[in-house]
């Protein structure tokens, strides 16, 4: 078996990706109780969570395909 590495993006897409897609199957269900202030806040945390995934993705697309170029690295003092 490799190694595993918890703290790796693939993991942490999949836990965003899990998490929103969960939550919006149960608003669509009705399973939350309606239109409730903490079905908003966990709603805004997990599309958060997705958007930094998804930022980081579009990010280093553009990088590889010479859109964007990284920033230099800053000279410790």
């Amino acid at each position: 078996m490799p190694v595993w590495h918890w703290r790796t993006f693939p993991v942490y897409m999949a836990f965003s990706v899990g998490g929103f897609l969960g939550l919006y199957m149960g608003i669509l269900a009705g399973a939350t109780g309606g239109d409730s202030s903490f079905t908003m806040v966990v709603f805004v945390f997990w599309a958060l969570l997705l958007g930094f995934g998804l930022s980081r993705l579009v990010s280093a697309w553009m990088i590889s395909h010479g859109w964007s170029r990284p920033r230099p690295k800053k000279k410790k003092k």
